[in-house]
């Protein structure tokens, strides 16, 4: 009986800890979605941007950027979800087009790491999904 119900706890577990990191990976994937498209939204206005205002603008996006960076980082550690780190070289590929002017290149970037970013929300969307989480 004890052998019993420990294969059961055991059995459970797996299944669970599924869910629970799909979880953790659907809420990172969310929120870093989101700052993804007010990245992209904040590069089309720069390049609305006069010469006056270039300089804080690009200082602005750059330090968005990096913080960005180091929360996906922080998703990447906690969630171990596959595309974070490309995400994050996505970003800072971002932040060199951007220091360059190269705004629509940067918008380009950020949109593949949209990209990268919906791939591994789908995936535990799915797992949600199956466990009628979602």
């Amino acid at each position: 009986m004890l052998i019993c119900f420990w294969a059961l706890c055991v059995f459970e577990r797996k299944p669970l800890q599924e869910a629970k990191k799909a979880v953790v990976i659907f809420h990172y994937v969310e929120k870093i979605k989101s700052n993804l498209i007010i990245a992209v939204s904040m590069l089309e206005v720069l390049e609305t941007l006069d010469d006056t205002g270039i300089v804080g603008g690009e200082k602005l996006m750059v330090a968005y950027f990096n913080a960005l960076i180091r929360e996906v980082n922080i998703a990447a550690n906690a969630s171990e979800a596959q595309n974070f780190h490309k995400v994050t070289e996505k970003l800072e590929e971002a932040v060199e087009q951007t220091k360059q002017h190269n705004y629509g290149n940067a918008i380009r970037v950020v949109s593949e790491a949209i990209s990268l970013t919906t791939t591994d929300g789908s995936r535990a969307a799915e797992i949600l999904k199956d466990k009628n989480l979602i």
